[in-house]
């Protein structure tokens, strides 16, 4: 069990808990308030639901306390219930995402074979690193212009064939797993844990199988895959510069596509945030306690911004799981000096390259460890050309894909985005005392003033876990060994990079995700090392971040359209008119519309629910240059234009009328639809 430090003082606990709550009091109450939002109503609803949620947890840990025996149906219990949950909902989509996921455990064993040994690493690492393999085999068949479904269904079937041994091998794991979940998760945090992320879990899981409103999904990501599995192969996309950068995870939505559609690629990828979480308990159990590894696993899961970023078709987590398995395969090699664990390091850093340049951050940290560590573990010259290979082969190949479409493999990034700041702290009018300032204010100002940190309503998107614990991070007995070393040095350079490079949160998932365990670690020595007056503390205050993490993750994913899509009351399209704002627009112009026909938007980027094809503008300020409005409309004939009502005022309906004769065709409560008549 890990030991704390007991505060020297014995009124210093408390105290730190009434300023907790004084700091975070006022953004408590105001999440509670904005429930009254969507109608009055909707309040004391949710109250209600907290109340019936304390009085249902309450009985369930006193059950769990009197009959430990139920803590090992836990994890059986909750498979059983989101399996049947998405086989109800999208049983197609959930049958070829447990078809694929067999496919990938295959595929990762067999790149793996010798490394895993637990359950857990079982079914961690070998799926992780099948995922990456399937994207590389994606990729090499959208070259040579093969996105063909039947022959997606043949080698899915061939490897399915080849790998149905290795069913037996992953139930087993399963099992293993189970047999172990029940001494770490004895407790009343850890079964707290398990409540609330058990929640998580299902709001997550109704994002998952929803339509996409996302701005990046349906702006882009959605738009590649589909333009890929239309096309049977991989191509640029017209006025699309993303199209050139690493698309790791957009070819597995492509892969969705070609065999069913949005559900089942919104599934496949899905994976990843499960996959990071498990991630998390690997590294929690080997360098820190099995305790930890749950505990921190469970915070990850509930943190706001990483919930709601796990949930939609994004990739940032799958760049945060192949970021913290390159960590787990290097500080294996640290501890154990056995190259395969670098070499399994290096072929999750090409993975993690192969999603977005943005795995820079965490690449420079393990290039750092990895030369301090040649000192105690030198490479031979072979080793040091397998290594190449692998994360050239395994991960570059985007990068080569773009150097020979366009001569540079980062357009249209430059080198120079890696030590340029695009944050308010590199801001050259700032005096560099202002610029100390703002750069050291970053951990305050993400929890406090996150508005631009995350694209959400909130300005607390971090939670209040940090917060609300902070001083444990500060006890001694945390670093028990050099792994536990390691892990840490890395977090810590990770977030000193990404704080001098970027503000976004989402960017630094990998480096949450192992400050929570580390927290986790500590949170459950302090507990279990105290008297039951602090355990009990302890325990309330992370039931109170629990709410406020859950009143955010609410706010941010769900709204009466979705649980009436759940509900089946209403059908995907009339959730898309009243959850997605652009949506009725672009409805209404692909009732309209013809094949070959050409539609420009000021403002409306969801370009993914256009049936022709559809070039956007988009300024997130809204600060939008009537100059280039201009010249797109000149140098290309378009047949739609769809425009803000906030936009469509007469001067700039006057550069329009200039070039088209502008036929209003719709008009709602946030755009219009013109069709336009080229003059002359």
């Amino acid at each position: 069990m890990p030991q704390v430090a007991t505060p020297a003082a014995p009124y210093l606990w408390p105290a730190w808990i009434a300023l907790t709550l004084i700091l975070t009091g006022g953004p408590f109450l105001w999440h509670l308030r904005y429930f009254r939002s969507p109608g009055p109503p909707f309040l004391p609803l949710y109250l209600a639901a907290l109340t019936a949620l304390g009085a249902a947890s309450w009985f369930y840990l006193g059950l769990r306390r009197r009959r430990p025996e139920w803590m090992a149906r836990e994890p059986r219990l909750l498979l059983i219930f989101f399996l049947a949950f998405f086989l109800i909902y999208a049983p197609l989509p959930t049958l070829y995402g447990l078809w694929i996921g067999l496919v990938c455990f295959s595929l990762g064993r067999a790149a793996l074979p010798r490394l895993a040994e637990s359950p857990l690493e079982q079914l961690t690492l070998w799926p992780a690193a099948g995922l990456g393999l399937l994207s590389a085999g994606m990729f090499v068949l959208g070259l040579a212009g093969l996105y063909h479904r039947w022959l997606i269904l043949a080698l899915l079937a061939v490897a399915g064939a080849l790998g149905w041994r290795n069913l037996s091998r992953l139930a087993a794991a399963a099992r293993g797993l189970a047999a172990g979940y029940a001494a770490a998760a004895a407790g009343t945090l850890p079964g707290l844990c398990l409540i609330f992320a058990s929640i998580f879990a299902w709001t997550s899981a109704l994002v998952a199988l929803s339509p996409e409103i996302a701005f990046d999904p349906v702006s882009f990501h959605f738009v590649f895959a589909r333009e890929y599995a239309q096309s049977h192969r991989l191509l640029v996309v017209p006025r699309l510069p993303y199209s050139y950068f690493p698309q790791n995870v957009e070819i597995l939505y492509t892969l969705g596509f070609l065999l069913e559609g949005q559900q089942t690629a919104k599934i496949i990828t899905y994976s990843y945030f499960p996959l990071a979480a498990l991630s998390l308990a690997l590294i929690g159990r080997r360098w820190f306690s099995p305790r930890a590894g749950l505990i921190g696993a469970s915070l990850f899961w509930t943190t706001p911004f990483i919930a709601w970023t796990g949930s939609v078709a994004k990739n940032d987590l799958a760049l945060a799981l192949y970021l913290l398995l390159a960590l787990y395969g290097t500080t294996r090699w640290i501890d154990e000096k056995d190259f395969r664990w670098l070499a399994a390091g290096v072929l999750f850093l090409g993975f993690a390259f192969g999603v977005k340049h943005v795995a820079a951050l965490g690449a420079a940290p393990l290039a750092v460890l990895v030369v301090w560590n040649l000192r105690r573990a030198p490479l031979r010259a072979r080793q040091v050309v397998a290594l190449a290979a692998i994360f050239v082969g395994l991960g570059l190949y985007w990068h080569i894909r773009t150097w020979i479409l366009t001569g540079d493999p980062l357009y249209p990034e430059s080198a120079s985005s890696a030590v340029r700041s695009t944050t308010a702290s590199g801001h050259p009018h700032l005096s560099r005392l202002d610029r100390a300032k703002l750069y050291l204010s970053f951990p305050w100002r993400i929890h406090f003033q996150g508005l631009h940190a995350f694209e959400s309503p909130s300005s607390n998107p971090v939670g209040f876990f940090l917060v609300a614990f902070l001083p444990l991070l500060a006890l001694r007995g945390g670093i028990r060994c050099r792994g536990a070393r390691v892990l840490l040095l890395f977090c810590v350079a990770y977030f000193l990079y990404w704080a001098a490079i970027l503000t976004k949160v989402r960017y630094s998932i990998a480096a949450f995700g192992l400050l929570f365990v580390y927290l986790a670690d500590r949170l459950d020595g302090f507990c279990r090392s105290g008297s039951a007056l602090r355990r009990q503390s302890a325990v309330a205050l992370a039931c109170y971040c629990f709410v406020f993490s859950l009143s955010l993750t609410l706010i941010l994913e769900m709204n009466a359209p979705r649980l009436a899509l759940f509900a089946r009351r209403i059908g995907p399209q009339q959730f898309l008119r009243e959850t997605l704002i652009t949506y009725r627009s672009m409805e209404a112009m692909n009732r309209v519309a013809r094949p070959g026909e050409l539609a420009y938007s000021v403002g409306n980027c969801s370009t993914f629910y256009s049936t022709i094809e559809f070039h956007c503008y988009y300024d997130h300020e809204g600060n939008y240059l009537i100059e280039r409005v201009a010249r797109d409309l000149r140098e290309t004939h378009y047949q739609y234009l769809i425009v803000s009502n906030q936009w469509a005022e007469p001067r700039h309906m006057a550069v329009v009328e200039h070039y088209y004769q502008a036929e209003l065709l719709h008009h709602d409560q946030a755009f219009r639809l013109y069709r336009l008549r080229r003059r002359g």
